[in-house]
């Protein structure tokens, strides 16, 4: 009786993980050109939560000048974003406010861009990345730090370490989200190239998956994969801090 109990629970888990990866292939698009539209300042605040209100005011305290806001909007989520910029340090600031069906969370981010077109980015997402390590960005990620100033003392000590022989790029007020388009466009362009996504793009700028792709989201964002995964990110981005 146990035996088949068992024999049933594990042939529905091989189902899910057969069925789940072909559903992801024939519907999951990822952003490959975007282009942002500023919304307007105060309203966009006042849509957000107390905790994102807060930590707007503590990036302007740290010396972090306010660009912009804008939206992304996807089949299954959305996400709000305000921008900013550090002058005297050359260091860009994000705070991103993830809204979908299973889940909704404000976290920040910071970081580099450099002339050779990579870039290092520092953020407190607790959601696991399902984009795979790039060649073109250096990724980690700490979410037990939820103070502002906190982490972007974390990113300027690795900013510190990880040594790049291009220069740093600023970002300007006159630049809207210009950059971040762009280098959302090399990453999607980097997915094509590792086998992840297919190379067409389509009228709304956006590509499919490949099913390797699809499969590997899959087990990155479902149980016992995400967990394994999650753990592995922290463990990585501990990494890159111990070793400074």
């Amino acid at each position: 009786m146990i035996v088949d109990v068992l024999a049933g629970v594990l042939i529905l888990i091989a189902i899910f993980y057969i069925v789940t990866p072909l559903w992801i292939y024939r519907v999951q698009k990822l952003p490959a050109r975007v282009s942002f539209e500023a919304v307007d300042d105060n309203e966009f605040l006042s849509d957000q939560s107390d905790k994102f209100r807060a930590l707007d005011n503590k990036l302007k305290e740290i010396g972090f000048e306010y660009i912009g806001s804008s939206t992304l909007l996807d089949s299954h989520s959305s996400a709000c974003f305000s921008l900013y910029f550090n002058a005297q340090a050359n260091v860009t600031g994000m705070l991103i406010s993830m809204r979908s069906a299973a889940d909704n969370f404000t976290y920040m981010e910071f970081s580099q861009l450099y002339s050779d077109g990579t870039m290092l980015d520092v953020s407190n997402s607790p959601a696991v990345p399902v984009y795979p390590k790039m060649d073109i960005k250096i990724s980690a990620r700490f979410p037990e730090v939820l103070d502002a100033e906190k982490l972007y003392r974390v990113f300027l000590k690795l900013k510190s370490s990880l040594k790049n022989n291009s220069s740093s790029i600023g970002h300007k007020r006159e630049f809207g989200f210009r950059k971040i388009e762009v280098f959302i466009a090399k990453e999607s362009d980097e997915l094509v190239n590792l086998g992840y996504c297919q190379r067409a793009i389509d009228l709304e700028g956006k590509r499919s998956l490949t099913l390797k792709g699809a499969c590997v989201f899959t087990w990155k964002n479902t149980f016992p994969g995400k967990g394994i995964y999650d753990k592995l990110d922290q463990a990585y981005s501990q990494k890159l801090l111990l070793n400074v």
